[in-house]
């Protein structure tokens, strides 16, 4: 526990060490005012003895109490302080945690996905961590408070008059009225602030998604989301400040209308005192210091409680920073590619001992059309994988011309290949940022984005304007079909200026026909710059200049679409078998 504590206070000393200072400081401060306010009533209480007896007041009485009241009035103004502190740390945290909480996404390395472990920590990072954070720091500020206060607690006034009751509720009544207003400030905030709440949310599952942040990561488009994540944070974050400023300004009068009424009643008792209305008052001091002590132990044991619980809860913070980078690249090319080779390639998963690919070797020609094929689990998409630099090979190498895939960075690759996954996502933005992800170079080009959605026959989404939300994010969002999403994701290649793309089964959800014509169409716009298909239904295959057939990790077979049937092996029969589903 002492190690996870000093992690805590190390997150809180980096990320808002100003107001997680001034939050411990303001507690210490109200601790200490418990012991001082009592003995300084002990006093009064004793002054006011010796005044009965004596009849005598003394210069020293009137300090004592003066002193009592400036004790109790700073008293007041630090606890409705402590409010205001509370709201300025969770601001503050939360935003400096969740800035290197998505840097540190953007530079996770893709294994960590893989591994159940490093996955779980993933998981668990993106469930409010800044909220947890502060709850346990509250939690240590609290103990170290009521340990403090235990020395002396302030003694209670028992109310000895009716006049004490009318007091109370003159002055009860305009500070339940600031206190609902400075509640009703912040309700008012948060039913305006849901909609962007949600936006903040889901520009945060892009960039933590595993489907989403590999297509961001290919597309180069992560400081794009990142930056509509900022742009709405800091409107929010300027909304929360006015918001904050017109709630300090009623905790204020509230404390104001609080101090009179302490007071007020103080001096009423006093009254009460000196003019006998009141017996025994040592007596009564005593008494509610024990009930008050009770009351302050049990508080301590409900706070302590679940600390033990609660404080593993955040170790998992600290866990997520120490997970594995991606390893710095610093390759790059500046001239056109031509060819990709896999050079005894081999490849198992993490915490895998299973070769998914095992001594693969085999060249892609950019200049032509490929097609990839196999039955599943035969390592197709690991190949696209270990393309697109989310792996490296276990053993051997992949070269694209004279220069190995493994030194050049994620960047560099995304400007070099682009992928359309068969788990691709699916993007609850306008018509022109889901297409413009494919070069947002060409983000504005009304003319460019009309054509890719012709290329892909989505009529009906052009039709919709450019600029229309999609999904239900926006209140005037417009869902679309699964294979419209899909047809919208293949869009993107057609605005691209990469060497080279590459299909991972995205039209999944389509029918044969259907599919076949995007193929049929994919083939005959990308004659000018390599692609590489890859399809559970060969038929589409056949439309490629070249195939290779893929099986328990290794290419068997390739060679164009005539060949292989003539050939008679693996390809032959697969495609014998699918054809027998639409001949029988």
């Amino acid at each position: 526990m002492k190690k996870q504590i000093k992690e805590i206070l190390s997150m809180v000393w980096k990320y808002n060490r100003i107001w997680g200072g001034i939050k411990l400081l303001n507690a210490v401060l109200l601790a200490v005012l418990v012991p001082i306010n009592t003995i300084l009533f002990q006093k009064i209480i004793d002054d006011i003895l010796i005044l009965l007896r004596h009849k005598q007041i003394t210069t020293g009485m009137y300090l004592e109490f003066g002193l009592f009241v400036a004790a109790l009035l700073l008293d007041v103004i630090l606890t409705s302080f402590d409010k205001c502190i509370e709201i300025r740390f969770d601001m503050k945290m939360t935003d400096g945690l969740e800035r290197d909480i998505i840097q540190k996404y953007k530079n996770l390395d893709y294994s960590c996905y893989e591994k159940s472990a490093t996955y779980d920590i993933i998981s668990r990072i993106s469930k409010n961590p800044g909220e947890k954070l502060k709850l346990i720091y509250w939690k240590i500020i609290e103990i170290i408070k009521i340990l403090i206060s235990l020395v002396g607690l302030v003694l209670v006034f028992r109310q000895a008059s009716n006049l004490l009751i009318v007091i109370f509720i003159l002055f009860l009544i305009p500070m339940l009225y600031e206190n609902y207003k400075a509640g009703s400030l912040w309700y008012e905030l948060y039913a305006k602030q849901t909609m962007d709440e949600r936006k903040v949310a889901y520009y945060e599952r892009l960039l933590t998604s595993k489907t989403s942040l590999i297509e961001l990561i290919i597309y180069q488009a992560t400081d794009y989301i990142k930056s509509l994540w900022e742009k709405q944070s800091e409107k929010m974050l300027k909304e929360k400040d006015a918001t904050l400023q017109k709630v300090e300004k009623a905790l204020l009068k509230k404390s104001l209308f609080a101090t009179l009424w302490y007071i007020c009643c103080t001096g009423i008792l006093i009254h009460s005192v000196m003019t006998g209305h009141i017996s025994v008052g040592l007596f009564i001091a005593l008494f509610n210091t024990t009930l008050s002590i009770v009351g302050t132990i049990t508080s301590l044991l409900e706070t302590f409680g679940d600390f033990s619980k609660e404080i593993k809860e955040v170790s998992y913070i600290s866990s997520f920073f120490e997970l594995k980078n991606t390893e710095s690249r610093t390759g790059h090319i500046d001239h056109p590619i031509h060819r990709i080779r896999f050079e005894h390639v081999s490849f198992a998963y993490p915490n895998s001992e299973k070769e998914v690919l095992h001594d693969a070797n085999f060249e892609i020609d950019l200049s032509r059309s490929t097609a990839l094929v196999g039955e599943n689990g035969s390592g197709k998409t690991t190949i696209i994988k270990l393309l697109c630099g989310l792996y490296r090979p276990t053993k051997g190498r992949i070269m694209i011309d004279d220069q190995d895939l493994n030194k050049l960075s994620s960047q560099e690759i995304g400007k070099l290949i682009k992928v359309v996954f068969q788990d691709f996502y699916q993007y609850e933005l306008t018509v022109r940022e889901n297409i413009g992800f494919g070069n947002l170079g060409e983000l504005d080009r009304d003319d460019k984005l009309n054509n890719a959605l012709e290329l892909v026959n989505l009529k009906d989404v052009k039709d919709l304007g450019l600029d229309r939300n999609l999904g239900k994010l926006e209140m005037d969002g417009v869902d679309l079909s699964k294979g419209q999403w899909q047809r919208l994701a293949v869009s993107r290649l057609f605005l691209t200026d990469t060497a080279y793309v590459i299909l991972d089964e995205p039209t999944a959800s389509m029918d044969p026909v259907s599919e076949y014509k995007m193929y049929q169409l994919f083939c005959s716009l990308m004659k000018s710059r390599g692609s590489l298909m890859i399809s559970h239904r060969l038929a589409s295959a056949k439309m490629a200049d070249h195939i290779l057939v893929l099986k328990h990790g290794n290419i068997i077979e390739q060679g164009n679409h005539d060949d292989l049937m003539k050939n008679q092996g693996i390809y032959y029969t697969l495609f014998c078998k699918q054809a027998e589903w639409y001949t029988a």
